[in-house]
């Protein structure tokens, strides 16, 4: 996270509404070429990445993170150039807020792990210039307690940030819970079509899929055809 001290570029490119892109049900594809387990795919180019599936997502998104996700801001730019961009990292503060709004990012991510005052905090100022923060939750308690804030677009972890330990079924369940009362998509886990359908039924509006797509690109077409179904 070397870059918290950067001074954010002149923004260019004008925000897109994020939430919006996904339409009734969006596929977020996230370009990540590393993670805390180790290296998932270091020989895929950002670019190329973007420009094949852009065919088949209705957004990116883009970790920034440079030690443990081999990440890089200027992934966004490149991003940005096909689809509107969720920029992903441990964000603390509102310079690195500042910095995504300057390379071009749509929307960025807010963990809850932090206090939950902080968190919307952190929200609320993404939403002053214009992007679309995502609040990242990973039980229902804590859903509910955000949206007593007011109207977010919430992410719903199906990895345990404690154990690391994925379960879909258990986003699912925090899925019940909100449905209808927010607008969410389901992240982590989703490597086959039929997660795709399982999330559209419980009332997601997307899911975000990163080490499949990182692995086989070409699932992209598969999950697309999913959503379809549904």
């Amino acid at each position: 996270m070397r870059y918290r001290a950067e001074r954010p570029p002149p923004r260019e490119a004008p925000v897109e509404d994020f939430r919006k892109a996904l339409g009734d049900f969006g596929i977020i594809a996230e370009y990540k070429r590393a993670s805390p387990s180790g290296v998932i795919r270091a020989d895929l180019p950002p670019w190329s990445y973007f420009e094949e599936l852009s065919h088949y997502v209705d957004a990116f998104s883009v970790l920034t993170e440079p030690f443990w996700f081999m990440g890089d801001l200027r992934f966004i730019p490149i991003a940005k150039k096909f689809k509107p961009v969720l920029a992903k990292d441990f964000v603390l503060s509102r310079q690195q807020i500042d910095v995504f709004f300057g390379y071009g990012a749509d929307a960025v991510l807010i963990i809850s792990e932090f206090a939950l005052e902080r968190t919307v905090e952190l929200a609320e100022y993404v939403k002053k210039l214009g992007m679309t923060p995502l609040i990242e939750v990973g039980d229902a308690k804590t859903a509910l307690e955000v949206l007593e804030y007011g109207d977010f677009l919430l992410g719903i972890n199906s990895r345990d940030l404690n154990t690391l330990e994925v379960s879909i079924e258990r986003a699912l369940g925090v899925a019940e819970a909100v449905a209808g009362r927010a607008d969410f998509i389901i992240e982590s886990g989703i490597n086959k079509p039929d997660y795709v359908e399982m999330a559209c039924r419980k009332g997601a509006r997307g899911v975000l899929v990163g080490t499949a797509l990182m692995r086989e690109p070409g699932l992209a077409k598969a999950l697309r055809e999913a959503v379809k179904k549904c």
